[in-house]
């Protein structure tokens, strides 16, 4: 059974991508840069490029950085130091990976209040001088035909909440374009 449209990207269509490539926040350590978004029907997935220099940091303090991304369990942590998304659209609507109506995996009959943004996975690699990682974030519903905020803050390594702007009539239009696997 695939997941509800708000807790995941559907599993047999296509998307169709709008690319973006874009920096988030860049300082002398630490990059956040959006990719490229993928367009389904219900939603859109958010690629994201992460990479932190360790720089002179000892051990403690390094281990910290990247535990602050990938703790005990997947994804990003909840703390105030920790890195966190968000989305802001015009209208004052917003959604965070750490503010879900739903802790965990709710029923799928059980629908949230718009919008929502979860993890949609991430794959990484780190070595004692650098971190690395793509980040995928589910992005329900659709966002509206109009120019919203993607919101990045990571205080423990020197990122304050800062954002960039999407063009959310490219990602209607690409949605579009997504191809269903099966006729």
């Amino acid at each position: 059974m695939d997941a509800a449209p708000w807790q995941a990207p559907p599993t047999d269509v296509l998307g169709h991508t709008v690319p973006i490539q874009q920096f988030v926040a860049k300082t002398k350590r630490a990059v956040v840069a959006l990719e490229h978004v993928a367009a389904f029907p219900e939603g859109c997935i958010l690629t994201l490029h992460l990479a932190v220099r360790r720089g002179p940091l000892d051990d403690s303090a390094w281990k910290g950085v990247v535990e602050s991304h990938y703790g005990a369990e997947p994804g990003p942590t909840t703390t105030e130091e920790g890195l966190k998304f968000g989305v802001r659209f015009p209208d004052g609507s917003r959604a965070t990976t750490v503010e879900h109506p739903f802790r965990g995996w709710a029923h799928p009959s059980d629908k949230p209040e718009r919008p929502m943004l979860v993890e949609a996975g991430s794959d990484s690699s780190s070595n004692e001088q650098n971190y690395r990682c793509h980040q995928r974030l589910w992005l329900w519903p659709l966002p509206p035909p109009v120019v919203f905020e993607f919101v990045v803050e990571w205080r423990n390594i020197g990122i304050g909440q800062t954002s960039a702007t999407i063009d959310g009539s490219a990602v209607v239009r690409a949605a579009e374009h997504a191809a269903p696997f099966w006729v």
